[in-house]
């Protein structure tokens, strides 16, 4: 690592905004110091420590990544933390504000150090100043699900009282329940406060049942909505969880309360619990949710758990079935359409050679529907080496080349990229030309160059265009040009689709020859 590199750290800071340049600089030495020694780890700390507090777009641009690669640091190397490096973390930590992007890392850092000091320090800041956003407190509790070989008794009945905030509840109970599946408890660290929980558990019941009947009452944005009921829901289904390994029957009723509730992952966690203690219609609600793909690996993880596997209907349990359910719940999620879909089916198998993986891997083509009241979607969507949906619409394409899309899309490697036309060289624009020329050569109009691909030191031309009057992508190399049409006009294959099949193409062609 370069030993200048505190020194160019305080310079970086205070040398704001960043040009592209010096943002590229930064990110190539923090990457240097996963590979660094402890003392040029607790250098660069003091360096923050010193000159922080820091704006949002230093704590983004430059603190972030650097914390980042810390984290890997304490990964890979695996040392105790020092005392004198354990109070530069938490000083970082109360210095920035309660709303840095970046300051959950200094968390993390913690949980994956792990010694007994380390974890008290990370209860004691969970429980005073815990992050205010629910994903990065998860993220911060991550490693504390990732390793064994820790005192896990250290953080309670500390981090117990962290339960009063909303961002860290439902890691926090997850953290419990995991950490009585595995052992590494002897008993449930809320045993004691059980009441607390069958309390919260019956409340949150209510509140969500009285949304769902008067969903229209609310008055905050559809985005805080979906936000708020998410975190309601992650709540709820630690608390279920919990009440069930806690043993507490006091909790049955407000269990039954739970599974009357739309929402299947909260049914789901209701009924596991309520067969857990060995209530008969808790076993029967969840079998039938077996039916529900977006239920599906929940119910069959439930169900194995609980020694209840015979009792699922054995097509749920196929592996068609299994896939149909990755992709309901993928589609599901927030970043996708945020329901799952109103039916699937799996139209097409197979096993390839995929990029990525050394042995073949059985891949599952799922034709999804979407009913809505005005109109329907339909597309198709992967599962098996990887699960995901385009937006385009794949459907009027052959199952080979819906594989090539996704296997285009998936892989990654350094002899892969792709720039912008206004981005190239002076070179590299009169390989654009020649390539341009080869196009209009062969009878296409109107191009458009969009950007120019690098596969495997191969120049690859993207461009819009049209041929026989019909708009569509060419893509166009040293040998070959392949024409993709516009053959929907709402949701069309475009330049950067287009350009996943053909990579997906020559990828899967030669891996599977």
């Amino acid at each position: 690592m370069d030993a200048q590199f505190p020194i160019t750290l305080a310079t970086t800071i205070q040398a704001q905004p960043l040009g592209a340049d010096q943002l590229e600089q930064h990110l190539r030495l923090c990457d240097q110091l996963v590979h660094g020694t402890l003392d040029e780890v607790a250098a660069t700390l003091d360096v923050l420590v010193r000159f922080g507090p820091f704006d949002e777009r230093v704590q983004r641009t430059v603190v972030d990544p650097l914390l980042a690669r810390v984290v890997v640091w304490q990964r890979r190397n695996r040392r105790a933390v020092p005392e004198e490096v354990r109070r530069q973390i938490i000083l970082l930590y109360r210095n920035l504000e309660h709303g840095s992007p970046c300051r959950w890392r200094l968390l993390q850092w913690l949980a994956q150090a792990a010694a007994s000091e380390d974890l008290r320090a990370f209860a004691s800041l969970v429980v005073d100043d815990p992050p205010r956003d629910p994903h990065a407190a998860a993220l911060a509790f991550t490693p504390l699900f990732q390793q064994r070989d820790y005192d896990a008794a250290v953080l309670f009945p500390q981090l117990l009282d962290a339960l009063e905030h909303p961002s860290v509840a439902a890691p926090l109970l997850d953290l419990c329940n995991y950490l009585v599946r595995t052992s590494m408890v002897a008993r449930h660290p809320w045993c004691d406060r059980a009441d607390t929980l069958i309390k919260l558990l019956g409340s949150l019941a209510q509140q969500l049942a009285c949304w769902e009947e008067s969903p229209d009452a609310r008055t905050e944005s559809h985005e805080e909505r979906s936000r708020t009921i998410d975190a309601c829901v992650a709540l709820m289904v630690g608390l279920c969880d919990a009440v069930a390994l806690i043993g507490n029957r006091e909790a049955v009723g407000k269990l039954n309360q739970a599974l009357q509730l739309a929402h299947r992952r909260i049914q789901t966690a209701a009924a596991a619990a309520l067969a857990r203690f060995g209530e008969p219609h808790g076993v029967d609600a969840l079998t039938r949710l077996a039916s529900e793909p977006v239920a599906r690996l929940r119910v069959l993880a439930c169900a194995e758990e609980l020694g209840l596997t015979d009792k699922i209907d054995p097509k749920f349990a196929t592996a068609s079935a299994i896939a149909e359910a990755h992709v309901a719940l993928e589609l599901a999620q927030p970043t996708h359409f945020g329901v799952p879909p109103s039916c699937l089916e799996v139209i097409d198998t197979r096993s390839l050679y995929w990029p990525g993986f050394e042995q073949p891997v059985e891949c599952y083509l799922v034709q999804y529907t979407y009913r809505l009241q005005s109109a329907h979607y339909t597309n198709i969507a992967i599962a098996g080496p990887l699960v995901h949906t385009f937006v385009a619409d794949l459907g009027d394409l052959p199952p080979e080349d819906i594989y090539a899309a996704y296997a285009g899309w998936h892989v990654e490697h350094e002899s892969l990229r792709e720039t912008p036309i206004a981005a190239l060289t002076a070179a590299h624009r009169v390989e654009v030309a020649r390539l341009e020329r080869r196009l209009r050569d062969a009878g296409y109009g109107n191009v458009e160059s969009v950007f120019l691909g690098h596969f495997f030191g191969e120049r690859v031309l993207v461009a819009a265009a049209t041929l026989e009057n019909a708009r569509g992508t060419a893509i166009v190399d040293q040998a070959d040009i392949e024409w993709h049409p516009q053959r929907t006009r709402k949701y069309p294959i475009g330049p950067h689709e287009a350009y996943c099949i053909y990579k997906g193409r020559r990828l899967l062609r030669s891996f599977n020859a």
